[in-house]
């Protein structure tokens, strides 16, 4: 077997852009016809690119008949930006109950020693005692600052960042219902039927197939 070829990035983005440009679904011989002169690629390797362009998930690629048929749509990273926003704020969340709980802890360690304090300026015959206490503290709250500062690279202006280039994609959500609902119908053209449709939109969809939608959920 042939060694598998190193893609070129500047060339896998064209290949996307034309894919994408396109709103269709291509098979492997159109794909090995246009990408040559789109992408500056020789056409043995067309596989190649395709293939890397899956693995990253830019790509759709979906067995139909006896070939692949290959689609991308511009929006095809909505999906992953969500669960990567999602994943920040949980972490962040998390993060904030942490901070929140370890300030309460080193706030209230402070004033005990603070109470410890003033208790040795009274103290008589129970000194060692409240000094030996007083050292617990001490080591108490050096801890709790320790664990306190592990928090203190959480950047909440990430987050916000993040915030923003969702509402951004959202935006984009009807142009995106367009080149789906167009996609479909390029297939029911070429005379996929129902039960072959729903199988596909199932496939592609996953977790955002809807039965009672009978294709892609609304977005919310």
């Amino acid at each position: 077997m042939a060694p598998k070829a190193t893609c070129n990035a500047l060339k896998l983005a064209s290949v996307l852009t034309y894919m994408q440009k396109s709103r269709v679904a291509h098979n492997l011989k159109d794909l090995e016809k246009h990408l040559p002169s789109v992408a500056s690629i020789n056409g043995m390797v067309v596989k190649d690119y395709l293939q890397a362009l899956a693995d990253e998930n830019k790509i759709n690629v979906e067995k139909i008949g006896s070939g692949n048929w290959y689609w991308s749509f511009v929006s095809q990273d909505k999906k992953t930006r969500q669960k990567a926003l999602d994943e920040a704020q949980s972490a962040h969340d998390k993060a904030a109950a942490v901070i929140q709980d370890l300030r309460a802890k080193l706030a209230e360690a402070q004033a005990l020693r603070a109470d410890e304090e003033e208790m040795l300026d009274d103290a008589g015959e129970n000194r060692a005692d409240l000094v030996t206490k007083k050292n617990e503290l001490e080591a108490d709250t050096k801890k709790l600052q320790k664990e306190l500062a592990a928090y203190s690279d959480s950047d909440p202006t990430e987050l916000e960042r993040k915030r923003k280039e969702v509402e951004a994609f959202k935006k984009d959500a009807d142009q995106c219902a367009d080149e789906i609902y167009m996609m479909e119908g390029w297939f029911k053209e070429r005379g996929v039927d129902a039960e072959g449709m729903q199988r596909l939109q199932e496939s592609v969809y996953g977790d955002q197939y809807s039965a009672d939608d009978g294709g892609l959920k609304e977005l919310v």
